[in-house]
């Protein structure tokens, strides 16, 4: 696009050839000259945005989702991470402990994320614990924590000693990017859904937040039924999740066809791998790396997909932080069913 530098040049050319004069940038001519080229140049700057809304490889923001309406196709939303928290005391009991719906536990962090339950609950008479079910106080998937991480009490009553999470927090996720929905876009162009096929129900799936994968058989249980699969990538999709999907997809199936909608199995993959670090590394720091890599990876591979030994080795050597790599032996090729979904299992990295 052109510069204003080079549309102010342009019209002060323009000026001295039809004034006949040298041009005095003193003047008030060369003021009006100025101001008129930055708006001319705004106009530009506008027309130049407004070209690239156009376009679902360009588009940005609301007018991306003006695209995926127009295929009934909706951004998804960001999720809170749900769970629970186990709080204790350190006697029995004597009388019951209540414990009120929005009691709140925190990570540890230097941004600590917090927890609110989501129901009343109590420690009954002789017991010393009751676990509680809680979510996230913020959407995101920043929200999903390992067993143990929070722990920090914000609010809960005086009675209480202690609490943390003795299961993970999951299903956190972000609100759906520009490039995520923009793929769910194409993909709506490149295989029509028609209401017969097997793009049809996976779109039906997608477009349910806190799933990210789908994927369909059909005539598995006999003539007239189709079992789509789901999943929301590192986890299995809450079954609100599951169950929003199973009524979206009754509500639009064809006749007489009987659809189900499962979570997708998890086939877990295990990798043994020695790695020879680049200088300027810490073990920890590329064991790290590694294992996200690997995660990354598995998390890309669509239900029913296959996970590749050469592709696993290709981003760990892009990851940038190893100069080689050697798997153990029996880390082969490995492939789904269509009722499977890859996740990562036990890693073992060695540093060298």
């Amino acid at each position: 696009m052109i510069t204003y530098d080079e549309i102010y040049n342009k019209m002060r050319s323009e000026f001295e050839v039809q004034s006949r004069f040298d041009f005095d940038e003193k003047s008030d001519a060369d003021i009006r000259i100025r101001v008129l080229a930055g708006e001319i140049f705004n106009a530009m700057t506008s027309i130049e945005w407004l070209k690239r809304q156009m376009f679902v490889a360009t588009a940005t923001g609301e007018y991306l989702d003006y695209f995926a309406s127009q295929r009934g196709i909706e951004r998804k939303k960001a999720q809170k991470a749900q769970g629970e928290i186990t709080f204790f005391i350190n006697e029995p009991a004597e009388n019951s402990i209540f414990i009120p719906m929005g009691s709140m536990v925190a990570t540890a962090d230097a941004e600590p994320v917090r927890y609110v339950t989501t129901e009343d609950a109590k420690i009954t008479a002789g017991n010393t614990l009751v676990s509680v079910s809680a979510q996230a106080d913020v959407a995101g998937r920043k929200s999903n924590i390992p067993i143990g991480s929070a722990k920090i009490i914000v609010s809960a009553p005086a009675e209480i000693n202690y609490a943390y999470n003795r299961e993970p927090f999951e299903n956190g996720c972000d609100e759906e990017t520009d490039d995520e929905l923009r793929e769910r876009i194409k993909a709506s162009f490149l295989v029509p859904s028609n209401g017969t096929n097997k793009a049809y129900y996976e779109r039906l799936a997608l477009s349910v937040s806190g799933i990210t994968k789908a994927g369909v058989i059909a005539k598995q249980r006999g003539t007239g039924t189709v079992d789509v699969y789901v999943s929301n990538g590192e986890n299995s999709p809450t079954a609100a999740a599951v169950a929003e999907a199973q009524k979206l997809i009754a509500k639009n199936r064809e006749l007489n066809v009987d659809v189900r909608v499962a979570a997708a199995q998890a086939k877990r993959v295990n990798m043994s791998v020695v790695v020879y670090a680049k200088g300027g590394y810490i073990r920890n720091d590329i064991v790290d790396i590694c294992t996200q890599v690997f995660k990354d990876y598995l998390n890309e591979i669509e239900i029913g997909g296959t996970m590749y030994v050469a592709e696993v080795g290709k981003r760990l050597m892009n990851s940038g932080c190893i100069r080689s790599y050697k798997f153990a032996t029996n880390f082969i090729d490995n492939s789904a069913t269509a009722a499977q979904v890859f996740s990562a299992g036990t890693v073992n990295i060695e540093v060298k």
